[in-house]
């Protein structure tokens, strides 16, 4: 049997080892000639990738002869007979530059003889692994703004038809409010004034009275806010007026919150009759509840309100700088975060994120640290400060999607997976699709796009494409896919480039197999030796 191994037909399927979705598989099929196989013997045969560091088994399989026992196949000596093997195994970058042999031990008995190795497969196809790294990072925003604007509303009721203003009102909390508001001092931002009738009696009635509402609650707002000194009080551009007229919105608004009966039939005339005199005169035919509406309702629509708007001061971009380096306690959590973006120092920012989170108790800081470090390859220590960041918040999606990029990135596939499933991050889970061989989906997502890794997921998923990224990355992909479409010239023009580039590319051209048709290419050997 060892003498004749060389009769058992070998397939390998495919014929140049390819990686996929971080591993190495390959398919065997043998067949076994006739009167080849003794009766009472078992061959191991280990499928072996062999390079100059090392080599790296794929699981054994044992064959037995038709009265031998122990094994995963029958093959028997009249007929001959065959086998099919699969496996996989996780791929490394040193593996490139390899070749596949069959090992095989015979035994018989207490007999065993290791056979000669059979060299079955040449190197392997590594295009799968040239996925980019361009996941997208969940940074947690500050929620810091610049300028924030701060009002306070104060609303005066009118009596029916009536436009004066009672010394009630006057006296009323909500003016006491805005005269607290608006003696605070900050910048006045606008001073608004809107006012409103009730829906009884005539169109034209209404407007006029909401008219009147308006002119004498502008005036009052005036005489108030001088009185407290308010910032640009007599800077008539701060002003508006709106007179609103009828106020069909709060009416809705006000009969959906109340208990008035047959409120839901109400409404749908509100809704469907647009001539608003019908509109008025259904109601009030509804004799039964309009006394309740009357009581109830109207009331709180005879109003004007008077709404003063501010700026918040606030501290200089130089003071929360200064202060996120030497005091950082006197800033809150949104300008402490802030703070980070003012400074392009990345240990720098790294204090500022560390301080955030240690003095609020909150996540963010450590999650836009390990942001930081994933920015610029730090993989590990990414992933500490995730972990410090879940010490306050596990819950977070953002944490969450850096922690599914982290896995990816380390081949965790599975467990990326499992952390994508509950995210939106679409463009992610597109790369998580490219990395998992997924390619026909990852290449859907990828349609209207040239980039890198959209080239890429197209061409894993046998559509050539080429993308238009300035790097020496995308020069050399696009080499591999005129070398697969045959395109020679493109093929060198971009080799070319992409060694101008990175001189690396010169020694990965050599043994990459996507080339192995131009090996003995004249210009080819030129650039790449």
């Amino acid at each position: 049997m060892s003498s004749k191994f060389e009769t058992v037909s070998i397939n390998v399927t495919p014929p140049t080892l390819q990686v996929h979705a971080g591993k190495v598989g390959v398919t065997i099929d043998a067949s076994f000639p006739e009167k080849y196989f003794a009766k009472t013997s078992t061959i191991e045969f280990t499928p072996v990738l062999i390079n100059e560091d090392g080599e790296y088994k794929f699981k054994a399989i044992t064959v037995q002869g038709e009265e031998a026992s122990g094994g995963e196949a029958t093959i028997f000596y009249t007929t001959g007979g065959r086998f099919s093997y699969q496996d996989n195994i996780a791929y490394n970058k040193s593996m490139i530059n390899s070749e596949l042999e069959l090992r095989a031990i015979g035994k018989e008995k207490e007999k065993e003889l290791v056979f000669k190795s059979r060299k079955i497969a040449n190197g392997i196809l590594a295009t799968s692994t040239r996925v980019q790294n361009t996941e997208g990072l969940a940074l947690a925003k500050s929620n810091y703004e610049k300028e924030t604007i701060l009002e306070e509303s104060a609303i005066i009721y009118f009596l029916v038809n009536q436009s004066n203003i009672r010394a009630t009102e006057k006296s009323d909390d909500d003016i006491k409010r805005l005269e607290e508001f608006a003696k605070m001092g900050y910048k006045t931002h606008s001073i608004e004034v809107k006012s409103f009738a009730s829906p009884e009696g005539s169109v034209n009635l209404n407007d006029n009275v909401s008219d009147k509402r308006a002119a004498s609650t502008l005036n009052y707002a005036k005489k108030i806010l001088r009185r407290v000194k308010l910032d640009g009080v007599n800077n008539k551009d701060l002003y508006s007026e709106k007179s609103e007229g009828e106020d069909w919105v709060g009416f809705n608004k006000l009969m959906r919150s109340s208990e008035i009966k047959d409120r839901r039939r109400i409404t749908k005339i509100v809704n469907s009759v647009e001539d608003l005199e019908k509109r008025e005169q259904a109601i009030r035919d509804m004799a039964e509840i309009y006394d309740a509406i009357e009581k109830d309702v109207l009331p709180q629509l005879r109003k004007a309100q008077i709404t003063v708007r501010s700026f918040e001061p606030k501290k200089s971009d130089t003071e929360i700088l200064e202060l996120a380096n030497t005091n950082p306690s006197e800033l809150d959590i949104k300008e402490l975060l802030y703070s980070a973006s003012l400074t392009e120092n990345i240990d720098n920012k790294i204090s500022i994120y560390t301080q955030a989170s240690e003095i609020h108790s909150d996540w963010k800081g450590y999650n836009n640290i390990a942001c930081l470090l994933l920015e610029n390859g730090n993989i590990n220590e990414a992933e500490k400060n995730l972990l410090k960041a879940e010490r306050f918040d596990k819950t977070q999606s953002k944490i969450s999607n850096n922690k599914a990029v982290i896995a990816a990135w380390k081949g965790n596939l599975p467990l990326a997976k499992k952390l994508y499933n509950n995210l939106t991050t679409q463009k992610n889970k597109a790369l998580l699709d490219l990395r998992m061989a997924n390619y026909k989906k990852a290449s859907r997502f990828f349609k209207n796009k040239n980039t890198h890794n959209a080239a890429l997921a197209k061409i894993l998923n046998g559509q050539n494409s080429n993308c238009n990224e300035n790097t020496a990355a995308c020069d050399y992909l696009n080499a591999i896919s005129y070398a697969r479409s045959a395109n020679e010239s493109m093929l060198l023009k971009s080799l070319k480039n992409a060694i101008s580039k990175n001189i690396s590319y010169k020694l990965e051209a050599q043994k990459d197999l996507e080339f192995v048709n131009y090996k003995e290419n004249e210009a080819f050997k030129s650039l790449v030796n």
